[in-house]
């Protein structure tokens, strides 16, 4: 069974599309917005390679429906109540309409955040990222770049390891789970030791390829494709629209102590735009495909 397909896109458009968006998310309360945005962002997400974001998606619902719950329990505003739930103090058991809708509206940020996140991950390229990310800071792209590659073979070893265990009547897959796991505790030494030996590797390999003499050097960017420049014009245009919300105050909305209205001229049209930026985007990206790499020594830079 095949893994996960890694993105193969310029990183810059999706960054700065997915920022623009996170902007606008924790700048408006405007619920109509941020459901926009969350409905976009699951969109973005979903229309990247291989389909990921399934259990990304489950954590972040869960995660919303938590902050949807506890949002009226523990706010006690507003003054239309809806219903009243036997609750302990000191959380309010009146249940109001205008909590109820902060509560959707925290809840559609924390989802449209976590879902922008994810598919910054899930349409960029990775080594791209921390190419980028090693002109800034080299060491720090280093030690991603080395967990990255680690973490993998790690997990192979961890299997490996696991499974000539078993092979010589080490239970580790029946029997009650603690003793599972007391059975798996001595496996975690050969595995420390294989990945220490495996760093050491890592580091004589690159210490005998002149890893800090010298200039640095990397392969040859390829051309940017229609795709991504159109991602990159949608962010653009995404973000002359929040600036312009933000300096007229579109992106304002009060809850308390009277909720404001949800449905105006104003917030309609911030949410299709939104919208409309993040699904546009996700299609545009689906239907179009990147050149072919360059072929080359690399450049110096």
């Amino acid at each position: 069974m095949s893994g996960p397909v890694a993105g193969d896109r310029a990183p810059a458009p999706i960054v700065l599309l997915a920022v623009i968006a996170g902007v606008l998310a924790f700048t408006t309360d405007q619920p109509l917005v941020l459901t926009a945005l969350a409905v976009g962002a699951i969109v973005l997400l979903r229309a990247a390679p291989g389909h990921p974001g399934r259990w990304v998606l489950i954590g972040a619902l869960v995660s919303g429906a938590m902050v949807l719950v506890l949002t009226p329990l523990v706010s006690g505003q507003g003054d239309l109540v809806l219903f009243t739930l036997p609750v302990p103090p000191p959380l309010h058991g009146e249940v109001t309409a205008e909590a109820l809708a902060a509560g959707v509206a925290a809840a559609a940020r924390v989802l449209a955040t976590i879902a922008l996140a994810a598919a910054i991950f899930a349409w960029a390229d990775p080594d791209r990222m921390l190419a980028g990310l090693g002109r800034v800071a080299p060491r720090s792209a280093l030690v991603s770049a080395l967990a990255a590659r680690m973490v993998p073979t790690m997990r192979r070893d961890a299997r490996a390891i696991a499974e000539t265990a078993r092979l010589r009547g080490v239970a580790l897959t029946t029997g009650p789970r603690l003793r599972r796991a007391r059975a798996a505790v001595p496996l975690a030494l050969p595995l420390v030791g294989s990945a220490l030996e495996r760093g050491l590797d890592v580091a004589e390999a690159m210490a005998a390829r002149g890893y800090g003499e010298g200039r640095r050097t990397r392969l040859p960017e390829r051309r940017s494709d229609p795709g991504e420049r159109a991602v990159l014009a949608i962010a653009v245009v995404l973000a002359a629209a929040v600036g312009w919300a933000i300096v007229t105050g579109a992106t304002g909305f009060t809850f308390y102590p009277v909720l404001g209205p949800i449905v105006t001229g104003q917030s309609v049209g911030l949410s299709l735009a939104a919208l409309g930026a993040l699904v546009i985007a996700a299609g545009v990206l689906a239907v179009t495909k990147r050149p072919p790499a360059p072929v080359g020594p690399p450049d110096a830079p």
